[in-house]
């Protein structure tokens, strides 16, 4: 097994990443993302990390992230993830929670290249329907 020498700073990254998202501050998420830095999402599929971000804050009244637990490639590779529980309040007051997996690719300099979100979307989409893709960015 081959840690990558950056193991820590990227479970630094994800740690503020988890905090910043729980608080909503897309400006400071962003941050954590190269300029080029992109999201895959199963709902929304692949933006701009400040577009993504943008959208999610427009649904969300509020988020709570329990029982993460971040991973870091066993290979060497600059890749971590983290797999949490998302207790989503959208902006309408529903409320949906399910367990996801966030995997992450650093660059060179330590920031999000991209980052891709992993969770089953069925009982999702059944709950939230198309709230998420509609909500509008102010």
């Amino acid at each position: 097994m081959v840690i990558s020498s950056n193991a820590l700073s990227y479970i630094d990254v994800i740690h503020k990443y988890l905090a910043l998202l729980a608080a909503g501050d897309v400006r400071a998420i962003v941050t954590l993302f190269s300029p080029q830095g992109m999201v895959h999402s199963p709902f929304l599929g692949v933006k701009p990390a400040g577009e993504f971000f943008e959208q999610l804050k427009a649904a969300t009244r509020r988020s709570v992230l329990e029982d993460a637990e971040v991973f870091v490639s066993g290979v060497g590779s600059r890749r971590a993830s983290v797999c949490f529980t998302y207790q989503w309040e959208l902006a309408d007051g529903s409320h949906v929670s399910f367990r996801c997996v966030d995997l992450f690719d650093f660059d060179e300099d330590g920031l999000i290249a991209s980052m891709t979100i992993i969770y089953d979307t069925a009982p999702i989409r059944a709950e939230v329907g198309d709230k998420y893709r509609r909500a509008e960015i102010t």
